[in-house]
């Protein structure tokens, strides 16, 4: 796996300029990368509010300094220990989506800062946001638990990653926002007392507001991906992960090569172009990593340690055995989670 410094570093400095112009805190998701010296490139630790996804990310970055650590994830009670020890050293928020959550909150003897998980629409965990009373009432019995510092919101619109172009990504994001905006109007809990987290990858790298929102939460930008690419979320030239792949097979009479990189290098993520499912597409590659895609060069098909190309005959010609193919894979979060944080880091 390669990643371009320079170039996820300018996607971390874009989207902190973001943030700052929107008037709103920036809090990385760190499952993108899950790479401590990574990490580092957003600014210093003890002064950097981040997102992770689980225990085992919260006690990594714990452990090499970061203080301000959010688990945007439904709490699991059978980790209120690792809870407790996190708490105890760090400003921890947890995510409930249940009122059945606030017995394991309860259990945490350190203060904890508590999000309320909505769904305004992508379907996965989350309070549907138009079930105010019940959240109402969730917020008001959260606040009566002694040890709950700070009491927020928390909202991603993952089905922006379903949008092509600025125009879906904005509906999408006008729709949850103004989802928001009304759910806020009927609380009875008051909003000053709240602190608002949004965000993903295509609307916070599309869209210039966020109202009602004090932070938002991307992770994927840092790289982006074949994804964010075909959504319109960023260009080519701002994607900075890849994986080297060896080409182990060579088939011109059916356009196709196959390398070393197979599901369990790539994920089973995919995306769909021309109504068939592409996990990657090779890169034109050069002397500082890679530059623009090889055309008609995709990664069509998946098994544990292969995966199959389709490409011309006449590239496939040009190919020799063992030779190194730079394909950018549909998710990176996923990759970046395969080769646990192992890297090169180029440029």
């Amino acid at each position: 796996m390669l990643v371009d410094k320079r170039k996820a570093v300018a996607n971390i400095s874009t989207m902190q300029a973001t943030a700052a112009a929107a008037q709103v805190a920036l809090r990385p998701h760190f499952k993108t990368h899950q790479s401590v010296p990574i990490g580092e490139w957003f600014g210093p630790a003890p002064s950097t509010a981040i997102a992770v996804s689980s225990v085992a990310m919260a006690t990594r970055f714990a452990t090499a300094g970061w203080r301000d650590i959010l688990l945007a994830i439904p709490l699991n009670p059978g980790a209120l220990s690792h809870y407790q020890q996190l708490a105890q050293q760090l400003r921890l928020g947890l995510t409930i989506e249940h009122e059945d959550a606030l017995d394991t909150v309860a259990a945490v003897q350190a203060p904890v800062d508590i999000y309320v998980e909505l769904d305004a629409g992508y379907g996965r965990t989350g309070l549907a946001i138009t079930q105010v009373a019940r959240i109402d009432a969730l917020l008001h019995r959260a606040q009566a638990l002694s040890n709950v510092r700070q009491l927020g919101l928390l909202l991603h619109a993952g089905n922006s990653y379903s949008s092509r172009g600025d125009d879906a990504i904005a509906a999408v994001h006008q729709h949850s926002l103004s989802a928001l905006a009304q759910l806020l109007d009927q609380l009875s809990f008051p909003r000053q007392q709240l602190r608002i987290s949004v965000g993903d990858t295509p609307t916070c790298s599309r869209m210039r507001e966020f109202p009602g929102a004090d932070e938002i939460r991307p992770g994927n930008y840092v790289f982006y991906d074949l994804m964010q690419q075909q959504i319109g979320a960023c260009n080519w030239s701002q994607v900075a992960l890849a994986l080297a792949c060896p080409v182990i097979a060579r088939y011109p009479e059916r356009g196709e090569v196959v390398v070393h990189g197979g599901a369990v290098h790539f994920s089973k993520d995919f995306v769909l172009i021309n109504g068939q499912p592409v996990y990657g597409q090779v890169m034109q590659t050069s002397p500082d990593g890679w530059g623009e895609p090889l055309p008609q060069a995709q990664l069509i098909g998946l098994s544990q340690e292969h995966g199959k190309i389709r490409m011309p005959a006449e590239q496939i010609a040009q190919l020799r055995l063992g030779e190194v193919l730079v394909i950018v894979p549909a998710h990176s979060c996923l990759v970046m989670d395969a080769s646990q944080g192992q890297c090169q880091i180029i440029n």
